[in-house]
């Protein structure tokens, strides 16, 4: 079942994301024993990127109250989820965690893969927040009862994320220098042992992101209009974008801040609309019905709540099949004619034309949106910035 779902996963992000790029690949080849530690920015979406992405299966933690549902409970086991539980509500989840724990060193000492968001909570920002205990602990159980010299390796991973509310995004995910067990000190007591721990992870997976407070639109500009994110390259660009600067520039352009540069000149990109314009208004039309809908129905069920695009992503794989079946059975019996057959199997292609006609005319947009002299400060920027 694993691998069916990530199959038709991986399909699906490609007509969900504008791009996915992978820093160095090859850890994501690697057989365990083999703990991931991630930040958390958009909740179980992160998980389906890295899920999709790694060669060998992996488990996950997340928070025992969304598990124990019965329903999503039989689900999420069957996707390698692992419970942990909230301390600050309830004290006798510590023994729930304890064996939660337990679980993780039995599937690290079996060569299996444990990923964990060394955050503990997650939050739509731009932030990397203070680490818990989790990671830490789930390490060093694992040391532990391998009781000897351990090809454990711990991985620092940074998802970086130009939007975490609209298809058509960008994702970076960059893995940091790996650690391994080599790099750990059994002989120190176990407090010292977290701190050193997470001290590490925490200034790899920092090393590996791009971050801000306050400047979020300049962010996502960025991380829009860059075609890859080099590891070498990031605290130049942390520093680029640090320097003080007139913010009302970047909070002229539409979210998330697909812009004209050199890899999308302005007369390509202006071309590219004409020619995506008709296939990209039959995708428009052929999925307004499902789309709008259930956007508007994730909306109001995650507001206030960081789920939004984990539900959107989720309900649209899960409802999307049933919906192109629907289509196509249906037009098979109105049409008669096989181009309109065929058009309708493509549904997918043309809701990925759809994806990128869009981006162009947010490109497009954001170009002239800007005077003269803003838009070569922003081409002097971004030349600055994206080598």
């Amino acid at each position: 079942m694993y691998y069916f779902l990530r199959f038709f996963v991986r399909q699906a992000l490609t007509l969900y994301c504008y791009r996915i790029r992978v820093n160095n690949t090859d850890p994501l080849q690697w057989k365990g024993p083999l703990v991931i530690a991630s930040n958390h920015p958009n909740a179980f979406f992160d998980a389906i990127i890295l899920a999709s992405c790694m060669r060998q299966p992996m488990y996950f933690l997340a928070l025992g109250e969304l598990t124990d549902k019965w329903l999503v409970s039989r689900l999420l086991r069957t996707l390698h989820i692992v419970p942990v539980y909230q301390m600050q509500d309830n004290r006798s989840n510590q023994e729930r965690n304890d064996k939660s724990f337990e679980l993780c060193a039995d599937i690290l000492s079996t060569d299996g893969i444990i990923l964990i968001f060394s955050e503990g909570i997650c939050e739509n920002n731009w932030q990397l927040r203070p680490f818990k205990k989790g990671t830490a602990r789930i390490v060093w159980g694992a040391l532990n009862q391998l009781k000897q010299e351990s090809p454990l390796r711990i991985l620092p991973i940074a998802l970086n994320y130009n939007s975490y509310t609209s298809p058509g995004k960008t994702v970076f995910i960059q893995c940091g220098s790996v650690l391994s067990s080599g790099d750990l000190p059994r002989e120190i007591p176990e407090a010292e042992k977290i701190l050193l721990l997470n001290d590490l992870l925490r200034q790899r997976i920092s090393d590996s992101m791009l971050q801000t407070a306050n400047e979020m639109a300049q962010l996502q500009m960025i991380l829009s209009n860059l075609s890859h994110l080099p590891w070498g390259e990031i605290k130049k660009i942390q520093d680029a974008m640090d320097k003080e600067r007139d913010q009302s520039l970047f909070e002229k352009l539409k979210k998330p801040g697909y812009f004209i540069n050199e890899e999308h000149p302005l007369f390509q990109t202006i071309s590219q609309i004409l020619i995506l314009a008709l296939p990209a208004l039959l995708g428009w039309v052929l999925h307004c019905i499902l789309y709008y809908p259930l956007k508007y129905f994730v909306r109001r069920k995650t507001s206030g709540s960081v789920f939004y695009e984990s539900m959107l992503f989720t309900l649209l794989f899960l409802i999307y099949p049933f919906y192109w079946i629907v289509i196509n059975v249906s037009g098979a019996i109105i049409f008669k004619n096989s181009w309109v057959l065929v058009l309708l199997i493509c549904m997918p292609l043309l809701a990925w034309t759809t994806m990128l006609w869009k981006i162009s005319v947010q490109r497009v947009r954001n170009y002239f949106a800007l005077l003269k002299q803003e838009r070569k400060i922003l081409r002097d920027f971004l030349s600055a910035v994206i080598k």
